[in-house]
């Protein structure tokens, strides 16, 4: 595999608040990798960071060799970044059909665009009919559907997940990651924050474990399992 994303020593801040110190992590082509770790850890400042929403005072990203620090959000999405924000924040006075259209903003080919908001409509069958109504009316699992569509809309090499099962039934997590490994045999890159170790270690294929803005830990996920002092690290033990 070649390496599609790369992030070394990564330094951000909110004012004189260093919310990460010194983050290096990377991801390959096709890879599962999730982020976990307890609240305030940095996760999603990680995230919003690779996305260009946040401009970190040291360190590097890199997209397949090129540096992407300074490029702007919508520039990134064009280049095959798309972030799912925690809360999802669709549209809600929008139809699902704008929602989704609004994802392919980036794109100019109108046939490949029908075709993927085909796709979208048989990855998520929920949504197909719930076309016409207003993404407000819709559950929480199918807004989350729509979020993850709209940044599928984007057509991205690296998808960012952040708590993609937050507040969510068992039942529709287990359908969301479903459609997350059908994604990956396509050829897309998951970068995922997860609330639940548990489910980020079965589905990731690595992990990195954040706390106070430093990886404190990582490796592939069945060994992760087997490490003593892992839930020490997620719970905010190891420094």
């Amino acid at each position: 595999m070649s390496v599609l994303l790369s992030v070394d020593d990564l330094h951000v801040s909110y004012g004189g608040i260093a919310a990460l110190k010194g983050v290096s992590i990377s991801i390959d082509d096709g890879e599962l990798v999730a982020i976990v770790g307890p609240n305030g850890a940095g996760k999603s400042t990680l995230l919003r960071t690779i996305a260009g929403l946040n401009v970190p005072r040291q360190g590097s990203l890199l997209l397949r060799g090129k540096p992407i620090i300074g490029l702007a959000p919508e520039r990134l999405v064009a280049d095959g970044i798309s972030l799912v924000p925690e809360g999802r924040h669709i549209f809600g006075s929008l139809t699902v059909e704008e929602n989704i259209r609004l994802g392919a903003t980036t794109r100019t080919g109108r046939l490949a665009v029908k075709t993927d908001i085909e796709r979208m409509l048989s990855l998520f069958p929920i949504l197909k009919a719930r076309f016409r109504q207003r993404a407000g009316q819709l559950s929480g699992g199918e807004q989350q559907m729509l979020a993850i569509a709209r940044a599928l809309m984007a057509a991205p090499r690296l998808l960012l997940l952040d708590e993609p099962s937050l507040g969510l039934a068992p039942l529709i997590v287990d359908a969301l990651y479903e459609t997350f490994t059908e994604l990956r045999t396509g050829g897309l890159t998951v970068l995922v924050v997860e609330q639940s170790i548990r489910r980020a270690l079965r589905a990731a294929d690595r992990a990195y474990v954040l706390h106070t803005g430093r990886i404190v830990l990582s490796g592939r996920s069945e060994e992760l399992r087997q490490v003593d002092n892992f839930d020490q690290a997620y719970f905010g033990a190891v420094t």
